[in-house]
């Protein structure tokens, strides 16, 4: 995927039956079988249907031209969420990584997304997670390197669960560096909790709640 996006004049199959990833980038000179490959293979070479399902070539739709305005916006409202972050370049197809710096006067607040997402520890002091399940389940998750206490280098949380995060000050660092990964065909959107509801579901962690929660 990543040499196709790379060269223009390339073209990308895949055959994996039940599940198909193709990169947005690439969308316009791809083509997904979901089937075997011996299907798939028989499809190519007859140029006749057996039955697989395919998908694509897509044209690839451009994306909206925001205004130098709402550039700035977006970037204001991004840094609630992700502070002092920086997005790299790929190691591997359909994902970005995200870096996200945080200190005491700069967490994480609450918030959510549509895909799961692993959150891996850096460097810095620890940072501890704070979880919120759509099954109104609360727990807390601290990331980092030393196991005594009870710090562990990454988790995953399922689509939808409310996360936000913050600097622990374990080592006297000031800030603690974790990152987690984007996919490349997300819709961006960040969801945020309605602070009245949210109340209701997590009464025991109230302060928790109001202070990491956007007003």
């Amino acid at each position: 995927m990543q040499l196709v996006a790379a060269d223009k004049n390339s073209h990308y199959i895949t055959i994996n039956k039940g599940e198909l990833l193709i990169p947005d980038q690439i969308k316009d000179r791809s083509i997904g079988f979901s089937s075997s490959i011996g299907l798939a293979f028989k499809e190519l070479l007859t140029g006749k249907s057996n039955g697989s399902t395919t998908v694509g070539p897509e044209k690839v739709k451009p994306k909206p031209e925001l205004s130098p305005e709402e550039k700035a916006k977006q970037e204001e409202e991004m840094q609630i969420f992700y502070p002092n972050y920086m997005v790299d370049t790929p190691t591997r197809p359909g994902t970005f990584p995200m870096y996200l710096t945080i200190d005491k006067d700069h967490p994480s607040h609450l918030h959510t997304v549509e895909y799961g997402q692993s959150w891996m520890y850096n460097y810095g002091d620890a940072a501890i997670a704070h979880c919120f399940t759509q099954e109104g389940q609360y727990y807390q998750v601290k990331l980092g390197l030393n196991k005594e206490n009870g710090e562990v280098h990454g988790f995953y949380t399922d689509p939808g669960t409310f996360v936000a995060i913050e600097s622990s000050d374990s080592n006297g660092v000031g800030f603690s560096q974790i990152s987690t990964d984007i996919p490349t065909n997300a819709n961006g959107a960040i969801m945020v909790p309605r602070l009245d509801k949210f109340l209701q579901l997590f009464p025991d962690q109230r302060e928790l709640i109001e202070r990491l929660a956007v007003k």
